[in-house]
């Protein structure tokens, strides 16, 4: 879903939206939306969702800072949290760098060494496959190779169908439903997410050309863009695309090469006592977690991460593995923020070249989680921006100068991501939260602006609210420590069987004594409620496909009500 989605997202951007924005003379969402209903109302709620969306993708690029500085050798000292807390601190001073040309260079630099990276890995990973010039032929070979393997793995009960379903069923672990839910999610989101990048100092050139004035003269003066540049938006939205299949041509290549030498190494005989050297450094890093049913009597349940020291005593105090003493695959527990930190090791590359790469990462996802952090404060604050420019176009000063709201947003930004990791959930999880915050309250509002004529702004800022509060009230239910609860009070548009459900109740009110085994029923509450909270079966990393149409119904409801505007700014 994920690749399926961000393709077709991207080429959404590119055909539909992109052109709106250089028509209408905008360089980005929020100034779009203030030009086509003159007011700030839509901006205003267009970018709080970019700002959520953008806050998940960067406490997904802290988590992946610490991890590699861990695997580097230099954060092995640091606790998960202080490690955490560290990378939130330095993106933190590295976001008060100016300029925006600087912003526009970081993160190109993050996407080219991103799409590096991936193609580095496919090649070191494919290196042993005879053939393997080009890695994408012999993806076939290597995929026979894999289904060989996991069979093995199976005959020799290193393996079982839950922790290692096969990787050529796409449909094992989630419904066609779900994954065309999912699919749909990421489209949404993707398909505003390169407007949100590469922003301008002022939300727009402007004023009178964002507020005031009925028509822009061209795209090109409107726009503030560098002379002869007509399509800007088109340019962003075609350099992504490219960016995107680079990477999408890698990552299944990528996916299936390190699946098989991982699977490899376990079959050829792996123990708790003596491991491969990558093995051992992963495990120290954080990023591999061997035996996690040992470890979850050291560390709390869901921690993103795991010490060396952990590590260790999980493995002395638990035995694991088979009756031989062979890890199996359910034995080992990998982080996939940290996925490709590992390519070096699992292709065989020797010291300590594993632990540059590692560095060069740690620098990358540092200068991308600032850049993001800057994107995220200029889109909370953008309509400050555009009110600013309009009452001193007015004669009328701000009642409240623009910096010091934006140092509490940024604080408020990086607090907001540190927090979201120390969390404990998957990076996966989270890179589908993003595009769900992002497709379930940015994309109705620039869809409805783009097509029906002098909507109200209140109209699109309703329906951009609602469904970015429909979505988050939907993830936070299915996700959280509120799941039970959750599962319970909408089981009749619940999927969950109802003999479950009275098992969830008998666990809840058990937990509720506060008795012996209490503990125990608590955990097993919320671990089951997560399992069965839904609607209509729907997958909650999918909350655009629950939430964006909820959005897309009250704005046109609201718009039934409201007004429509008077002016006619920028319209495409």
């Amino acid at each position: 879903p994920l690749l399926l989605g961000l393709a077709a997202g991207l080429l959404v951007s590119l055909v539909f939206i992109a052109p709106a924005l250089d028509r209408a003379g905008a360089l980005h969402v929020d100034d779009l939306l203030a030009r086509l209903t003159a007011s700030t109302y839509a901006a205003a709620a267009a970018g709080f969702g970019m700002a959520a969306g953008l806050v998940m993708l960067l406490s997904i690029e802290l988590e992946v800072f610490a991890l590699a500085l861990a695997a580097t050798g230099a954060g092995t000292m640091l606790a998960p949290p202080a490690a955490i807390g560290l990378a939130a601190a330095l993106a933190l001073i590295l976001s008060f760098t100016p300029g925006r040309r600087l912003g526009a260079t970081v993160i190109a630099m993050a996407l080219l060494a991103t799409a590096a990276g991936i193609w580095f890995t496919v090649w070191a990973l494919a290196g042993k496959a005879p053939g393997a010039l080009i890695p994408q032929l012999a993806f076939g070979d290597a995929l026979s190779e894999l289904t060989r393997v996991e069979r093995s793995l199976l005959t020799e009960g290193l393996a079982d169908p839950v922790s290692m379903p096969p990787f050529s069923r796409p449909f094992v672990q989630v419904s066609w439903v779900n994954f065309a839910c999912l699919t749909f999610t990421v489209l949404l989101g993707s398909s505003v997410l390169p407007h949100m990048l590469w922003r301008r100092k002022a939300a727009a050139s402007s004023p009178a050309s964002s507020l005031a004035s009925p028509a822009v003269s061209s795209p090109a003066s409107a726009s503030g863009a560098r002379p002869g540049d007509l399509y800007p938006s088109r340019h962003k939205a075609a350099f992504g695309l490219a960016v995107a299949a680079v990477v999408l041509s890698a990552l299944p290549a990528a996916a299936i090469f390190a699946k098989l030498e991982l699977y490899k190494s376990v079959a050829a005989g792996i123990t708790a006592n003596a491991q491969p050297d990558w093995m051992r450094d992963a495990a120290g890093a954080g990023y591999l977690r061997i035996c996690p049913a040992a470890l979850a009597a050291v560390e709390p349940a869901g921690a993103a991460t795991a010490t060396a020291d952990s590590a260790q005593a999980g493995m002395a105090t638990e035995p694991c593995g088979d009756p031989s003493g062979r890890l199996r695959i359910a034995d080992l527990a990998i982080n996939p923020a940290a996925a490709v930190l590992m390519a070096p090791g699992l292709a065989g590359i020797a010291a300590p070249w594993p632990a540059v790469f590692a560095a060069i990462a740690s620098l990358l996802t540092l200068l991308a989680a600032a850049a993001t952090l800057h994107m995220a404060t200029q889109a909370a604050t953008g309509w400050f921006a555009i009110k600013t420019l309009s009452k001193a176009a007015g004669g009328f000063a701000a009642s409240v100068p623009l910096m010091p709201r934006i140092l509490v947003a940024i604080l408020f930004a990086a607090l907001a991501a540190a927090g979201v990791v120390l969390l404990g959930e998957s990076a996966v999880n989270r890179f589908y939260w993003a595009f769900s915050l992002l497709g379930a309250s940015v994309f109705p509002m620039v869809l409805l602006g783009a097509l029906v004529p002098r909507i109200h702004g209140g109209a699109l800022a309703l329906g951009g609210v609602a469904g970015l509060a429909v979505c988050l009230y939907y993830v936070i239910g299915t996700t959280s420590i509120f799941a039970p609860q959750f599962a319970l009070y909408w089981s009749a548009i619940s999927d969950a069987p109802p003999w479950l459900l009275e098992e969830l109740e008998v666990l809840l009110k058990t937990c509720a004594t506060g008795g012996e085994g209490s503990l125990e029923a608590c955990d097993g509450a919320i671990t089951q409620g997560r399992e069965l909270a839904n609607w209509f079966g729907i997958d909650g990393r999918a909350g655009a496909a629950i939430g964006a149409p909820v959005g897309l119904i009250m704005a046109l409801f609201a718009a039934m009500l409201l007004p429509k505007t008077t002016q006619s700014s920028a319209r495409p």
